[in-house]
């Protein structure tokens, strides 16, 4: 038996790949407003909201009846349906639970159905009947229940409507005869612990509109929300690269507009800066290159002014905050060239590209050249975003590494196009300027400056972000001071799980990633480390490590790290404490984390 305080914690996933998911933890109490059986994007893939939160599931026999499920209310754990728990297993598109009660057998599968906002739920014992109740509500998944819902419920034959105002949204449709008893109660005071440590929503009231009851041993139910065809359990690969590739298309959504790529579960939306990064280890690895040029035109649609948004509200508005994004844009397309080898796509895109490096060029009222090097103003602008009430915690407002590293990768790759189409263009001039600056103002005798400010000095801190300069498709960096800065990057920030975002050593280093949002965002970019960035490592390794023996260990290197693979289902975090036991933080699947090392052992593994 798991004690109920660690089973809280212990968390699954099924994406229902149309921005919809199905979440809680392994012996069934939700610890989060983002936990339910059924998540459903009401403008898919945004805009979800949680419908059904959990079953309230009995075995009746002659002894008695006896709770499948548990809750946290505050100050008590009831019902104690993990007492009974023997067995939890996380395949490729479902869960199961098995239940031992006295010399009786339960199994409980929840099938989630892919690109339907729709689950199936089924129930086999070996003696008894099964009794469920659903646990319904209609909010926001970031919120909780408000207290003026109100809900009417619709029963005829095997089929049960919950309806909000008039509109059924959720469905319950039995496979065989059940006795539904109307009941209308309402449960209040859910407590959620791992929001309540986040200084977020956590007690909560949900309404069960009625129970079913099987006639036999068995009981069978599919609930959706618009539509709902039949899905049957799948096993996951074993193989940790499989097992990745297969984790990695859950964050490829369909919705009303197109396809996307979710940044990460539970609470993400689509993100550009994500998409791009990511786009190779779920899209191009897997072989969807038409899907990857789809989103790519989708992003360069809504270009303005050069930038492109990094974020896309629920209600499909862009947001243009990033000056990064464009530039990772512009080698998604590359990436997408060299996978594809389709020089009309290409072709096609090739006057938007100009058309971000004309506008990065001439400047506009966030980004500009100054001495060659690419500057900008206001902050967050990176990567490194974090910022509460006002307060920007990282700001880099200036000449950042990345952003340079990635704008003379840009010019390359225009360069490159076009000499492709015989296109008369100064573009390798141009990177050959940013080169040599680049080289002059941030290099170092230990590495590289982490960003230069409007008046041109320097900022020291040690961060992973210079690691850009070597691992891109054209590196700004040679190679024999690229070895400087990898000796640095790897004293001070190399872990099990990735790469730290500051150095112990600075005195704005927070290696504790927990607590209230502001807690939290103190230390997001100043110490936990990030697993995606094992992309970039393993790119700028490889790029001076000669000996193949040794490029290959560097799976040793992170061998933690695949046990909380295999442990996920394919799914790694978006970030981990920087101090043992490196608990997990943030999403807890996160898209570029997937994507990345997937791409970065892949690579490993295939030298």
């Amino acid at each position: 038996m798991l004690p109920p305080e660690e089973c809280e914690r212990r968390e699954w996933l099924l994406s229902l790949r149309t921005g919809g998911y199905s979440s809680s933890t392994i012996c069934g109490i939700n610890s989060r407003t983002y936990h339910g059986y059924l998540v459903v994007p009401l403008n898919q893939p945004h805009k979800r909201y949680l419908m059904l939160s959990k079953f309230e599931d009995y075995l009746i026999t002659d002894e008695g009846e006896f709770p499948l499920s548990a809750n946290h209310y505050e100050g008590a754990y009831y019902p104690e349906g993990y007492k009974y728990l023997k067995e939890f297993k996380w395949g490729r598109n479902y869960v199961k639970w098995i239940y031992e009660i006295n010399d009786k057998k339960v199994e409980k599968t929840l099938i989630a159905h892919e690109f339907e906002n729709a689950i199936t739920v089924e129930y086999k014992t070996s003696e008894g009947k099964i009794r469920v109740c659903p646990l319904v509500t209609y909010r926001s998944h970031h919120l909780v229940t408000p207290k003026s819902l109100f809900f009417d419920v619709s029963y005829q034959g095997q089929k049960v409507k919950v309806m909000k105002e008039g509109t059924s949204f959720l469905n319950f449709l039995f496979e065989s005869g059940v006795d539904v008893e109307l009941t209308g109660y309402w449960y209040y005071n859910f407590f959620y612990l791992l929001d309540f440590e986040r200084g977020s929503n956590y007690k909560e009231d949900l309404y069960n509109p009625f129970c079913a009851t099987s006639k036999n041993n068995s009981l069978a139910v599919h609930i959706y929300y618009d539509r709902a065809g039949f899905e049957k359990p799948k096993e996951s690969p074993y193989d940790v690269l499989k097992l990745l590739a297969s984790a990695s298309t859950d964050f490829l959504v369909r919705g009303k507009d197109g396809w996307a790529i979710i940044a990460g579960y539970h609470w993400f939306d689509e993100w550009g800066r994500d998409t791009f990064i990511s786009m190779e280890g779920i899209l191009l690895m897997n072989g969807l290159y038409k899907l990857a040029e789809e989103i790519t035109d989708r992003y360069l649609s809504y270009m303005e002014k050069g930038l492109l948004p990094n974020h896309i509200t629920p209600e499909g508005e862009p947001i243009y905050v990033g000056v990064d994004i464009s530039l990772w844009a512009v080698n998604a397309v590359y990436k997408i060239y060299t996978y594809s080898g389709d020089k009309e796509y290409v072709r096609r895109v090739y006057p938007k590209l100009q058309e971000i490096i004309d506008w990065y060029s001439k400047g506009n009222s966030i980004v500009y050249l100054k001495d060659n090097l690419l500057f900008h103003r206001g902050a967050p602008r990176t990567w490194m975003d974090a910022s509460y009430n006002g307060r920007i915690v990282t700001p880099r407002e200036g000449a950042a590494v990345e952003i340079n590293a990635l704008w003379y990768n840009a010019l390359m790759i225009m360069d490159f196009f076009s000499k492709m189409f015989n296109d008369n263009q100064d573009y390798g001039i141009m990177a050959e300027k940013v080169k040599n600056a680049f080289n002059e103002k941030f290099v170092t005798s230990w590495g590289l400056y982490d960003y230069i400010d409007q008046y041109m000095i320097p900022d020291k801190s040690i961060r992973p972000n210079q690691i850009f300069s070597l691992s891109l498709p054209f590196n700004v960096l040679p190679p024999e001071m690229g070895k400087v800065m990898l000796t640095t990057v790897e004293n001070e920030l190399l872990r099990p799980y990735g790469l730290s975002t500051l150095s112990m050593r600075d005195p704005r280093y927070k290696p504790i990633y927990r607590g209230d949002r502001a807690s939290r965002d103190e230390a997001y970019h100043n110490g936990p480390i990030w697993p995606w960035l094992i992309g970039a490592y393993i790119d700028a390794k490889l790029k001076v490590e000669n000996d193949v023996i040794k490029a290959k260990m560097l799976i040793d290197v992170f061998r933690p790290l695949l046990d909380v693979i295999k442990e996920n289902n394919g799914y790694i975090p978006e970030l981990f404490e920087d101090i043992p036991p490196y608990l997990a933080g943030g999403c807890i699947a996160q898209a570029w984390s997937v994507a990345e090392v997937y791409r970065g052992f892949n690579k490993v593994i295939g030298i």
